[in-house]
């Protein structure tokens, strides 16, 4: 009996190890998991953050949409084109696969862009009765805003995949 109790607290240690020593190596592996260079991701969000604070600020849109937010929606894609070119000129991540899910969310911020130049355009050619196709246009737009959030996060980015209120209308 005194061999087995022996034979458990061994087999119990021993298995206690392993998991620890696993659990050592899945902290150094996600760790060393993003191979972003320094600030690479802190200058991303802290830019996202920025845009984020300006959508839901002195750029947010009304109940509606309309020849009153023109100027918004441009400034909007100004500010998305910006960051696009300022994460592309930062050193890019080490790895093939942090710099394809980097490349991935440029090419989602890219499409937004363009989709609010294409509702841009939209609005001073609306003829009355086609709101509609407003509507139509600002759900693409904000899909498009979503496709880039959850672009940014399997990028590894934090701030920059919060886009709920990116693309919001104010309820009745």
């Amino acid at each position: 009996m005194h061999d087995e109790s022996t034979y458990r607290q061994r087999r119990t240690a021993w298995w206690a190890s392993g998991i620890g020593a696993a659990a050592l190596v899945a902290v150094a592996a996600l760790g060393g998991c993003s191979s972003s260079p320094p600030g690479l991701v802190e200058s991303a969000d802290k830019k996202c953050d920025t845009i984020t604070d300006r959508f839901t600020g002195d750029l947010a849109y009304g109940k509606t949409l309309g020849s009153d937010d023109l100027t918004k929606i441009r400034k909007r894609n100004t500010l998305i084109r910006d960051l696009r070119k300022e994460i592309k000129e930062l050193p890019q991540p080490d790895s093939t696969a942090d710099r394809t899910a980097l490349n991935t969310w440029l090419g989602k911020l890219d499409a937004y862009a363009k989709e609010l130049y294409t509702m841009h355009s939209t609005i001073p050619n609306l003829k009355p009765g086609v709101e509609l196709l407003l509507a139509m246009t600002a759900n693409i737009v904000k899909d498009s805003a979503e496709e880039a959030g959850a672009a940014a996060k399997k990028a590894g980015l934090h701030s920059c995949a919060h886009v709920k209120r990116w693309e919001y209308l104010v309820p009745d």
